[in-house]
């Protein structure tokens, strides 16, 4: 009887733990899932919860499973409701576009491509040997063209300068806006069809990162732009390498250290640079306005939803799947973004991965233009 009662209440501590242990699991997996609506100047766990939300997503796929196998119909109903609860921001890290891709007439869309080209991959331009991400730029048809990294060389010998770059792509673009953001740092280019009246850098603070602001006319109609090429975080594969097996080890203390002096200064420059384009987009008003470019941080967080407020994500509308656009294992995330206003619809939206050269793919929306430049 002794030993009846015994394991009769081993049972029942063993699945309080368990149940203590989802409901761990189920807040921290919210808590990524939601963490955009929280500021990292006020409580930073939340960034770090959304950058690793594919973690959280694996290990809540596990605990769902496991109660499955234990068929309890209780804890099943309350991971069903964390589901049900996540779903809405689970569409915005992995879209689903049920409608077939609509390119519509090329006289009443917008084609739009943002690509961190990093330095145009180290590589010249000649005549015998063209650069491939030149090439790419000038095969793609977009009408506007946001480049981050696109830093100009010296020398002809040694990468892409900038009398190649006009010479090669002014044919294509008559309008070209190279700016070096904060006083040398990230190179950011505007590629245009139509005319730019005005082209302003956003005073960001930043080491080397930035923003600029176009104000374009699109059928007579003016349309403020902004490239953004937002704070790094300057991880290399050494880094992903160090976390991983740090991680591995049950090194909890040790990784969260290098994680904080790593992570947590660029989640808070993020943080200041995303209300500082907030504001500037607000003021402008966020009907004819399109913001692209690196923004350094995923579709769950707080960068990404604070300069989308009142505008919507080309990717998240027209796009299908993860997307990923930063390619260096084992930081594979979607950190490029095309977002727009309400006088625009998405079309399409595609991340090209097989454009290689650089560590980003490019990704290219098609937007309808409004209704009154069409008339």
């Amino acid at each position: 009887m002794k030993l009846r009662a015994f394991f009769h209440v081993s049972s029942r501590i063993a699945r309080m733990l368990l149940l203590m242990g989802t409901l761990l699991v189920s807040g921290l997996y919210l808590l990524g899932a939601y963490s955009g609506y929280i500021a990292p100047k006020t409580w930073i766990l939340p960034s770090f919860l959304g950058l690793f939300f594919p973690a959280l997503l694996v290990t809540y796929v596990l605990v769902t499973l496991f109660w499955l196998v234990a068929w309890d119909k209780r804890r099943l109903l309350l991971v069903g409701i964390v589901w049900l609860i996540s779903l809405p921001q689970l569409l915005i890290y992995f879209p689903i576009s049920h409608e077939e891709k609509v390119l519509g007439n090329e006289d009443e869309s917008l084609r739009i491509l943002s690509y961190n080209v990093c330095a145009f991959g180290f590589k010249p331009h000649t005549k015998t040997s063209p650069n491939a991400i030149l090439q790419y730029i000038k095969s793609s048809g977009a009408d506007l063209v946001c480049l981050q990294e696109a830093m100009l060389n010296q020398n002809p010998w040694a990468g892409v300068v900038s009398k190649t770059l006009r010479g090669y792509l002014s044919q294509d673009y008559p309008y070209i806006e190279v700016h070096r953001v904060n006083r040398g740092g990230s190179t950011l280019a505007l590629l245009s069809k139509y005319p730019i009246t005005e082209a302003k850098e956003i005073p960001l603070p930043s080491w080397v990162n930035g923003a600029v602001a176009y104000k374009i006319l699109i059928r007579g109609e003016e349309v403020l732009v902004i490239n953004v090429h937002l704070e790094s975080f300057h991880l290399r594969r050494a880094d992903g390498e160090d976390y991983l097996r740090l991680a591995s080890r049950g090194q909890a203390l040790r990784l969260k250290d290098a994680l904080d002096t790593k992570l947590a200064p660029t989640f808070q420059a993020h943080g200041v640079q995303a209300n500082i384009i907030h504001q500037l987009i607000q003021s402008y008003g966020t009907e004819r306005v399109i913001v692209c470019g690196d923004f350094n941080d995923t579709p769950l967080s707080y960068t990404r939803r604070k300069i989308g407020e009142g505008l919507k994500d080309a990717f998240v509308e027209r796009g299908n799947g993860f997307g990923f656009t930063f390619n260096t294992r084992p930081f594979i995330v979607r950190i490029d973004h095309i977002l727009y206003g309400s006088a625009f619809r998405a079309l399409s939206c595609e991340v090209d991965k097989t454009a290689s050269e650089s560590d980003h793919h490019p990704i290219e929306a098609v937007l309808s233009l409004p209704s009154s430049t069409q008339e």
